[in-house]
């Protein structure tokens, strides 16, 4: 199960509860089959029933998440007067029912009913804790997250930043419209990259633009051969993951001799996005030009992917003899 779908599941938290009482209260009904006595069966079962979630719920909104150095010998003493208050009660209304009981013993359903409220308040503990562990699981995975995103952007704007630099020291016309787009980029990053989510279309319309700026400076040595089809617009998806890969490629091409080729392609559907990126490389080039540094952009890119899509991406990558291929499936549905 995802993380995403625990995440549902415990925001509709109360029908859970719901369907766990309904069950509860109903079993009864079900565990006996002398249909004479099965009212008064299941009024012998449930008998205690509102102290009993009188109990459960201030165990639950309560003392399991009460910080106090007393709360051990408090919740004892209050959960030992419920099950008190529950016996008495218990047997007040099977007094009223009694004649229909036959080998009825006071000490075994005393017992039963103790067992019954220790029995339920540690299923809702179990739930308490599985709760209390995701959230604190889910404020680290954010917090992870915002640090691994604070890493992107100055990443990006920093190479940028050296696109333009590169530019105006030979060509001042071009440079001016670099820093309108570098305009809408610092645009995107500092609005739309802090999002959990923005629109394919957007997030594309991003990556378009870094190529294009990568294609006026490298313009005798990088050609972006694109490949889109994009069904749905409106999909969304993480942004700054897939520029990544872009600006990855863009890395290796540019050290290298003569005309090179950067082959990107994006297919979107309502259910599954898929991309790929490829560009020529030098292996043994990079390894003395302390390329490694570079993979800072992939390693935080995967590791996003990783909390973000659980279960929902498929990450391939291919490093070849002189070619470097990104391939991603992303269940997006």
């Amino acid at each position: 199960m995802t993380s995403f779908r625990i995440e549902n599941i415990l925001k509709k938290e109360i029908y859970l509860h719901i369907i766990f009482w309904v069950l509860y209260i109903t079993y009864p009904l079900l565990k006996h089959t002398d249909s004479n006595y099965i009212l008064v069966q299941w009024i012998t079962a449930n008998s205690n029933i509102v102290l009993l979630l009188i109990t459960v719920y201030a165990c639950y909104y309560f003392f399991f998440s009460w910080r106090n150095r007393y709360k051990i010998p408090v919740l004892l003493l209050f959960f030992v007067l419920m099950t008190v208050l529950g016996v008495l009660f218990s047997e007040y209304i099977l007094n009223l029912y009694i004649y229909h009981l036959d080998g009825y013993s006071y000490k075994t359903h005393a017992l039963g009913i103790v067992s019954e409220y220790i029995l339920v308040c540690l299923i809702f503990y179990s739930f308490y804790s599985f709760k209390k562990a995701y959230k604190l699981s889910n404020h680290l995975r954010i917090a992870e997250l915002k640090n691994l995103k604070s890493q992107i952007n100055p990443h990006f704007l920093f190479n940028t930043l050296n696109n333009i630099y590169a530019y105006t020291l030979t060509n001042d016309k071009k440079a001016s419209e670099l820093i309108l787009k570098l305009s809408d980029n610092f645009k995107y990053v500092l609005h739309e990259g802090k999002k959990e989510k923005v629109s394919i279309a957007i997030d594309w319309q991003h990556i378009k633009d870094y190529m294009y700026m990568n294609s006026l400076r490298w313009e005798d040595k990088i050609i972006f051969e694109v490949d889109e089809e994009i069904k749905n617009e409106n999909v969304l998806i993480s942004p700054l993951i897939l520029i990544t890969f872009v600006e990855n490629a863009v890395k290796y091409t540019s050290k290298l001799k003569g005309e090179n080729k950067v082959s990107i392609q994006l297919k979107v559907s309502d259910k599954e996005l898929f991309f790929t990126c490829e560009n020529p490389y030098n292996a043994e080039y990079v390894l003395t030009d302390d390329w490694k540094s570079s993979g800072i952009g992939l390693k935080n890119t995967k590791k996003r992917l990783e909390l973000l899509y659980p279960n929902q991406h498929e990450l391939k990558i291919e490093d070849r003899k002189d070619q470097f291929k990104v391939t991603l499936k992303l269940d997006i549905c």
